[in-house]
């Protein structure tokens, strides 16, 4: 008697950060915000992780809630719910390398510190604001003069400066996902992973677009005020003292935060100037403004490709003269594997940038035929 397959199904909103805020309740899972009602937000928290349709309907029957299979199906239809299906693991593992995604910081660990520096007390941020402000804008102005003079004596701790930087970057995910938890969405998950060639730390803000212009730029700018005062309390010992660990990170900390107003990638200026696009989108003015982006994003991607291509020729060279040579596999195999990844992985990212610059171009076209 041939065997007959069951269905499973999963509850794979369970394990993300629930914020009950009523109708705007919602869950935030490591890539993305699912709006809920209170009431489905309830549902998700007691329902089963994953199981059978009939192991749900016992579950909502013994949660007393009537008609189990019409709230089952509802639930399907609005995605709480949905089929299980087995990961392929070659495919798991490829897309791990490839688009890899790891979760540094949950909103809960985030939340259990802010509970116990009382910030989740303080109700008008108005001046503490003000004094972070004030503190990144002379934060930034340390980090230029550090970097114009080179200031800072003596030698630096070089493991000591990847861990602050890497520290400060943290910080500044940090910044983004306080401002989400100040504007009513939720703290949110803070995860690392690589964007073209090289690593970035990241936060989910998927959601924030149902908010005002202004809570969006607050998000937006979180990272940076965030930083820019973590970068204050390194310019303090870099001028004071002389330290020049403390120097060395400013000065690298500062190209970062350089890196990131750099609008042709999708670091924090992109994500404001797109938010600022949606929100004045369809003005004659801001689709000029918008074309002369397209234009530059677009070189800039090929340019990208360009880099990757002339990077491809030497990794090219490199295993041919491995091939030739198997010896030196043993003191150059590690150069040619990483590089080799990297080549893969800015190719992918670069043929990404092309298609999102094509769907970018789609939009506008459309925008402007729908306002003749």
């Amino acid at each position: 008697m041939p065997e007959v397959k069951t269905t499973m199904y999963e509850n794979h909103l369970k394990p993300g950060y629930a914020v009950e805020n009523g109708p705007d309740s919602l869950i935030v899972t490591d890539t993305s915000c699912y709006w809920l009602a209170e009431e489905t937000l309830w549902l998700v928290s007691k329902l089963p992780g994953a199981g059978e349709r009939g192991e749900y309907f016992k579950a909502l029957s013994a949660l007393g809630v009537g008609y189990p299979e019409k709230i089952f199906d509802r639930l399907l239809s609005l995605g709480v719910l949905r089929e299980a299906v087995p990961a392929k693991r070659l495919k798991s593992i490829l897309k791990s390398l490839l688009q890899p995604s790891i979760r540094l910081i949950p909103p809960k660990a985030q939340e259990k510190v802010i509970s116990f520096l009382g910030l989740d007390k303080v109700k008008d941020l108005t001046k503490p604001l003000y004094a972070f402000l004030l503190a990144g804008v002379l934060g930034l102005a340390g980090g230029l003069v550090i970097l114009k003079t080179g200031h800072g004596g003596g030698a630096a701790n070089g493991p000591l400066i990847f861990l602050l930087i890497a520290l400060g970057s943290l910080v500044h995910e940090l910044g983004h996902s306080f401002a989400a938890g100040r504007a009513g969405i939720g703290l949110r998950p803070i995860g690392f992973s690589v964007y073209l060639f090289y690593p970035v730390f990241y936060t989910n803000v998927s959601g924030m677009e149902k908010l005002g212009i202004g809570r969006q730029l607050a998000i937006d700018c979180g990272g940076f005020i965030a930083q820019s005062t973590y970068l204050f309390l390194l310019v303090l010992p870099a001028l004071f003292t002389g330290n020049a660990t403390c120097a060395e990170t400013a000065k690298w900390i500062l190209l970062i935060m350089a890196f990131n107003v750099n609008p042709l990638l999708r670091t924090d200026a992109y994500w404001i100037y797109n938010d600022l696009r949606e929100k004045y989108g369809g003005n004659r003015w801001m689709d000029h403004l918008h074309r002369v982006y397209l234009v530059a994003f677009t070189g800039f991607s090929l340019y990208i490709l360009w880099h990757v291509f002339s990077r491809a020729g030497r990794i090219a060279d490199m295993l041919y003269i491995a091939y030739n040579a198997p010896s030196t596999l043993l003191h150059e195999g590690h150069r040619i594997i990483i590089g080799l990844y990297f080549v893969i992985m800015a190719l992918m990212g670069g043929l990404r940038r092309i298609k999102e610059g094509h769907i970018e171009w789609g939009k506008l076209k459309q925008t402007r035929l729908e306002t003749i």
